[in-house]
């Protein structure tokens, strides 16, 4: 049967700004279903799209996932093979602000098993991102992409200490504990006075804070937190509803304040953002110190992605005609065990060793003769119809 295309449509911080990225994000949760997986982070929208045969590629992907968007958001847009290196691109990090970071790897893989969890995911997106996490974890495990250890979130204590005037006397609240508000915790311990982490589950928050020697709390006395911070980072999806401008007009009374806000969706509003006294900084406004990552390496790495797409992309087509392989293999299979079985009764005189070469014989002949046909196949299941008419096979 005719297998579906892979696609993909993206915004990357590179190519739009924050705003843009916020708004697709929101009307890409809307899309998500068995035939498009969204993988949304601080820096990057992607949809995975699995296009159905026999259409408009581009045209439909758009249409299935901007709807009546299509033309004003720009995104970028891939297909077959292209999107297939995106994906394995993305898995190990070459398509990350920070290069070679391992954070997206993780977030790749709970994208897709919450996905899993909601719907029958359409057999190429199954098998696309199986194939792209394998990879990406090899090729860091064998490189120096496996040794980066920057991440959006030491990126945001980077920008931290370089605003604070004293850091080792400060004191930085972490709103948040999912995985950039750990990596941000982490980081922050060794490099500021004091460090406090506020996440919505507590017992989390304090666990966290008991392993790297900081102090957890939940939500419930966020006031307070932010009233002791002479920073925040600000790592949880709030979307304003928390750090309001009301706290935070609050707290500025008793002076200057950094806040460094690496949610996307931003976790502060708009007009609480240019309050007097705050530094504010977006995930947008965080500067890669870049990697361990070698030159050589990526190199390597973007090579392999090119291989492992186009030997995906000639495994997957070839699916297409495993219908008429089997069903030549079969009447190839018929043939041969018909003319052995009448040069047997014509031989009734052989030993049975010699009835096993005469087998073996019949067997490499039958083989050689169907295995280029087999190959043309799978590297173009569009000759099915002709080889069905050649070796006379039933129409599909």
């Amino acid at each position: 049967m005719p297998q579906s295309t892979l696609g993909v449509l993206r915004l990357h911080q590179r190519d739009v700004h924050i705003d843009a990225r916020e708004r697709f994000a929101a009307h890409a949760a809307s899309r998500v279903g068995s035939d498009v997986l969204v993988l949304s982070t601080c820096h990057r929208v992607e949809c995975y799209v699995a296009i159905p045969p026999e259409v408009d590629e581009l045209a439909w992907m758009r249409d299935r996932v901007l709807g009546t968007n299509d033309g004003h958001v720009p995104v970028v847009e891939e297909t077959g093979e292209a999107a297939v290196r995106h994906l394995f691109r993305a898995a190990m990090g070459l398509d990350s602000v920070v290069r070679g970071e391992g954070q997206i790897l993780g977030q790749l893989r709970a994208t897709y098993d919450a996905a899993r969890e909601r719907f029958p995911l359409d057999p190429v997106l199954n098998e696309v991102v199986q194939h792209g996490l394998h990879i990406a974890r090899g090729v860091r495990s064998s490189t120096s992409l496996g040794q980066v250890r920057s991440s959006v979130g030491s990126l945001a204590v980077e920008t931290v200490v370089a605003c604070l005037p004293d850091p080792s006397t400060a004191t930085v609240l972490v709103v948040g504990a999912g995985e950039i508000g750990r990596l941000a915790a982490r980081a922050l311990i060794s490099r500021v006075g004091a460090v406090r982490i506020a996440n919505r589950d507590a017992a989390r928050a304090r666990d966290l804070a008991s392993a790297i020697g900081a102090i957890g709390q939940g939500l419930d006395d966020l006031d307070r937190a932010v009233g002791d911070a002479d920073a925040v980072i600000s790592a949880a999806d709030t979307r304003g509803a928390l750090l309001t401008e009301e706290l935070l007009a609050h707290r500025l009374m008793r002076g200057p304040l950094v806040l460094v806000d690496v949610a996307v969706p931003r976790s502060i509003a708009e007009p609480a953002r240019a309050l007097p006294g705050l530094t504010y900084r977006s995930v947008d406004e965080l500067t890669s110190v870049g990697g361990a990552v070698h030159d050589h390496d990526v190199v390597l790495a973007e090579e392999r992605c090119v291989e492992e797409a186009r030997g995906f992309i000639r495994s997957w087509n070839g699916r297409a005609a495993t219908p008429t392989i089997e069903a030549l293999s079969q009447r190839a299979d018929a043939i041969r065990q018909r003319q052995l079985d009448r040069a047997f009764s014509k031989l009734t005189h052989l030993a049975a060793r010699d009835r096993r070469v005469v087998e073996a014989l019949a067997d490499a002949l039958t083989g050689a003769l169907i295995h280029q046909p087999i190959v043309s196949l799978r590297d173009d299941p569009n000759r099915q119809d002709a080889a069905r008419a050649l070796f006379g096979l039933k129409p599909s």
